[in-house]
């Protein structure tokens, strides 16, 4: 500790120490309240989801965890962006910037400051969007598919007869093998105007990863197909045979998508590949220029009070995600160039920004020019 603290103190001058934990004790603040929001909202929907009996209580935690890391990239942004806004409001509002002005130390400093610390922070969302959080979400995505075949495995009551939701086939399972994965001496009929009948003496759940589909896999049976009695009636004997139970959501196939690795995202290198990889980019970029942004809405300016400015802040949050969010959309399907892909709303932001930073300098020569001075005061 001596020597980290002397390390600190030899390359970091304490007015820039004191900015820098200012702005990481917010930052650690809001994360932490952000997290526990998220968390208790996932929590509850994981609850009712196994109170339902579409997930075993066993693997909510498991769930959670990984719901938890996978959100900090989301997080971490709209963190960093109130945690500048929160230190250096608090300094303006109790007159230590104008102290520090006074003192000599000049605006690019603190820039620097906030520049450096939004920085580094970047740095750690851009590990995690481009390679933990894609890790994470898969492995929330395999988990979520074999929790749901547990629950309906386990549902199944032993020697009852049990309807499809739609009510076009009839399941009838004897029991279940000692792990309770698969069902012993399993009897389907599907009701058609051609009559339908399986027959298997195991069985068990099983859904395609990519595309979320539900089958339900019947193993050394038979397959009886037309009316007894009938010249056409057939019976065949299978090995392995896959019934289609459920049809996977949109929804599921974009969460598998968004689990995707980065480096399969940019060898594919589809629309909707590199808008996804362009959306994990935008992160750590957000998250410096939204710092920079928090500098203008901090220093509120007299008898406002240092939380002045965080309604235009939020303001500038949702206008900002919004817009990266349907450049997403355009360069998925194509209505967007993928070379430009989402860097213009960067632009348009940082645009933004060097106008509210100039904003006086602006005003002046806009006055210059409308009152026809022939000089302009400074």
């Amino acid at each position: 500790m001596p020597e980290n603290r002397q390390f600190f103190s030899s390359y970091i001058a304490v007015i820039d120490r004191y900015l820098l934990k200012e702005f990481i004790i917010n930052l650690l603040a809001v994360t932490g309240v952000l997290w526990l929001i998220f968390v208790a909202t996932r929590f509850a929907r994981y609850l009712a989801q196994a109170a339902v009996g579409n997930l075993p209580g066993d693997v909510i935690f498991t769930l959670l965890g990984y719901s938890s890391l996978s959100a900090l990239d989301i997080l971490l942004p709209m963190a960093t962006f109130i945690a500048v806004m929160l230190g250096l409001g608090r300094m303006s509002a109790d007159n230590e910037l104008t102290v520090m002005f006074a003192c000599g130390i000049s605006n690019t400093r603190v820039i620097r400051n906030v520049i450096l610390f939004s920085g580094t922070i970047a740095i750690i969302i851009a590990i995690l969007s481009l390679v933990i959080v894609p890790n994470a979400l898969s492995g929330r995505y395999e988990l979520e598919q074999k929790a749901r075949i547990s629950a309906d495995t386990t549902g199944l009551i032993a020697g009852s007869f049990k309807e499809s939701k739609n009510g076009e086939w009839t399941f009838y399972s004897e029991g279940l093998t000692d792990d309770k994965h698969e069902m012993i001496n399993v009897f389907i009929e599907i009701h058609k105007a051609r009559p339908l009948v399986f027959r298997a003496n195991k069985g068990y759940f099983d859904i395609d990863i990519s595309s979320g589909d539900k089958y339900l896999v019947l193993v050394d049976g038979f397959r009886y197909e037309g009316r007894a009695g009938e010249q056409n009636f057939t019976i065949t004997e299978y090995q392995t045979h896959s019934l289609l139970i459920e049809k996977g959501q949109e929804t599921q196939v974009r969460e598998r998508h968004k689990a995707l690795p980065s480096d399969i995202l940019w060898t594919r290198g589809s629309n909707r590949d590199l808008a996804e990889l362009q959306w994990r980019i935008a992160s750590p970029i957000m998250a410096i220029i939204l710092s920079l942004f928090a500098m203008t809405f901090a220093n509120s300016g007299p008898r406002k009070g240092r939380y002045a400015g965080l309604f235009p802040a939020i303001l500038v949050y949702i206008i900002y995600s919004n817009l990266l969010g349907v450049s997403r959309a355009w360069i998925s399907k194509g209505i967007l160039n993928p070379i430009v892909g989402s860097v213009w709303v960067h632009l348009l932001m940082l645009t933004i920004l060097m106008l509210i930073l100039n904003k006086h300098k602006i005003y002046r020569y806009w006055t210059y020019y409308l009152s026809g001075k022939e000089t302009l005061k400074p």
